[in-house]
């Protein structure tokens, strides 16, 4: 019962992996926008991702905006607007309803503490 348990559980994480492995697959091809795409709705499902997104930021400021100011200027632009696009897709509906301040509490609880999950390790711990 418990892998069953567990399958079910990770089931959604390897969703999510997937997306990621999806977006590094676009970078590779030099599909840059698409990559950065998927990204960025990979960050909407699950703002884990988040640790990732300087070395994104990183790989995609150097990679497809370098290349003179204007030209530089114009990419970086579609990118911003590509990914602001995402979030506002995304999140229109809870700004809408005037449910943001409660996304963003559920999103980062930092009132019940970082480690919410304590009696996780403590019940894998005595298995």
């Amino acid at each position: 019962m418990l892998v069953i348990v567990d399958h079910m559980h990770f089931q959604y994480n390897g969703f999510l992996l997937g997306l990621l492995l999806m977006s590094l697959s676009y970078l590779e091809e030099g599909r840059d926008l698409m990559g950065g795409f998927v990204f960025a709705v990979l960050l909407c499902f699950k703002h884990l991702f988040a640790v990732a997104a300087p070395v994104y930021f990183v790989y995609l400021l150097r990679h497809y905006c370098w290349g003179g100011i204007v030209r530089g200027f114009r990419r970086l632009s579609i990118l911003g607007a590509v990914v602001v696009a995402v979030f506002a897709a995304a999140y229109a509906p809870f700004v809408y309803h005037g449910q943001m301040q409660q996304v963003l509490r559920r999103m980062f609880p930092f009132s019940r503490g970082l480690c919410h999950a304590y009696w996780a390790s403590n019940l894998y711990y005595f298995r």
